[in-house]
């Protein structure tokens, strides 16, 4: 079975056309899946979008969060409770293309390495870019890690390093702290669309949230200081529909 891992925020107006291109393409490789959609706190139709697909398709499974917690900390849920021996994550709002899924798998089955998406924002505007890789750029730095400011969510893990991802302490964010753990990817490279929405759901507040939290966990003085530093993950309320 694959997992198909999907956090959302604000989103009803994408859930039923993900819902789709996911069946359309993952048809061809003859293997069970399920959908797992996290509501991440939305206040707009989200969960009830999500409570109706459930209805029309039985492998969809349906997780709300109590709260808006942030889009990786939905994602860690999701793993938790995904059933497959293989995961892909990727964004609702089909900026990550669904298409997509039946490459990454077979690269799976080629290589037995876990899979992501390599963007291109040749779409984007200059001044997006260049925010993203100063940010993505001084986190290198800092870190003395190889992120990207092109590598986003949509990837494939199987269940060993899913089990392994789950016994983190201190959630960054998803690519990062599987690197952190010290898996290496393949990579295919893919022109990343705008999605449904043509704009994100950060704001200002959440874009520095975030970075405060990367260069947190990610910078080489707190790697050192790790081991005296215990970090309890967030006591996150769940409803879930299975």
């Amino acid at each position: 079975m694959i997992s198909i891992v999907s956090p959302v925020y604000n989103s009803e107006n994408c859930l039923d056309e993900l819902v789709k291109k996911i069946i359309l393409s993952t048809k061809i490789l003859s293997i069970k899946i399920e959908i797992i959609l996290i509501d991440d706190g939305s206040d707009d139709g989200s969960w009830n979008k999500i409570i109706n697909l459930k209805k029309r398709f039985d492998f969809i499974k349906g997780i709300k969060l109590n709260k808006n917690y942030g889009q990786h900390e939905a994602i860690y849920c999701g793993i938790t409770y995904s059933s497959g021996d293989i995961m892909v994550i990727m964004d609702c709002d089909l900026q990550d293309n669904p298409e997509f899924i039946p490459e990454m798998y077979r690269k799976y089955q080629e290589t037995k390495k876990p899979v992501i998406v390599q963007h291109s924002y040749a779409d984007f505007s200059i001044k997006d870019r260049l925010i993203s890789n100063i940010f993505w750029y001084f986190l290198i730095i800092i870190s003395f890690k190889k992120f990207s400011p092109y590598l986003g969510n949509f990837l494939l893990i199987d269940k060993s390093i899913k089990e392994k991802y789950l016994l983190t302490s201190n959630i960054g964010y998803l690519y990062g702290d599987l690197i952190d753990q010290g898996n290496e990817f393949f990579f295919i490279k893919k022109k990343r669309s705008k999605g449904a929405r043509q704009k994100t759901t950060y704001d200002i507040y959440k874009l520095t949230t975030l970075a405060a939290k990367l260069i947190k966990k990610f910078n080489i003085i707190s790697k050192h200081l790790k081991k005296n530093i215990k970090i309890k993950k967030k006591n996150i309320e769940i409803e879930i529909i299975i």
